[in-house]
């Protein structure tokens, strides 16, 4: 599963951005217009650290831009930038929209290569300057928070295929499964992973459903 997958609305047509922290806790609102609304905009869990701290980076790099640029003119980062956009301006129209993301650390170097099959020959690959080192941790970020949103899909599908299976027992509950129970049985099924993966892998379905099974808030 790549980050297509997991994002599909950066890459069609027209972006929309949704409120990270929001989508942390499971809700999905868009980012225009929301930052003094967020629920969770001093939520300080260890996923709305993430992204906090991943802004923090891109403030920084951003920030070591316009030093370098007020010094030496206009830098190639920003043609690449411009360059790229572009590209994205262009594909609008298209029902596939390429995507060819460069090298983060050789664009900070002002120099444009493209990612696929670079990582091995790139040049900067062992710098550890300021703005490459920037670069390191900002992807790290971004590789935890592409986890927690596989997570969270997951755990959707999960929470899905009890739906599915499950057999209610009248009409009125057709559809309807206690959300408190099923967070709970989604943070006991993770903890059970925690402590035995095998145990956990084994039958993930049958584990939640016994737990929902014994809902209290049913009637």
């Amino acid at each position: 599963m790549n980050i297509e997958d997991i994002l599909p609305e950066l890459f069609g047509e027209k972006r929309v951005y949704y409120c990270q922290r929001c989508e942390n806790h499971g809700l999905r609102e868009k980012r225009k217009n929301h930052k003094q609304n967020c629920l969770y905009r001093d939520c300080r869990c260890n996923d709305c650290e993430l992204v906090e701290r991943r802004r923090e980076l891109n403030s920084r790099l951003s920030q070591m831009d316009g030093e370098t640029d007020s010094n030496e003119g206009p830098s190639q980062s920003s043609d690449e930038f411009a360059q790229l956009k572009t590209v994205d301006d262009n594909s609008f129209n298209s029902k596939t929209k390429e995507r060819r993301p460069n090298c983060q650390r050789c664009a900070q170097h002002n120099v444009i290569n493209r990612l696929k099959g670079h990582k091995r020959i790139c040049p900067f690959k062992e710098c550890f300057c300021a703005k490459c080192q920037v670069v390191v941790e900002r992807q790290k970020l971004m590789a935890d928070q592409i986890k927690l949103r596989r997570k969270q899909k997951r755990e959707k599908a999960m929470v899905e295929r009890v739906q599915e299976t499950s057999t209610p027992q009248n009409d009125s509950d057709s559809g309807s499964i206690c959300l408190k129970c099923t967070q709970q049985a989604l943070g006991y099924q993770q903890l059970l992973s925690l402590l035995d993966p095998l145990a956990a892998s084994s039958a993930p379905l049958l584990t939640i459903s016994a737990v929902l099974s014994a809902c209290p808030h049913k009637d």
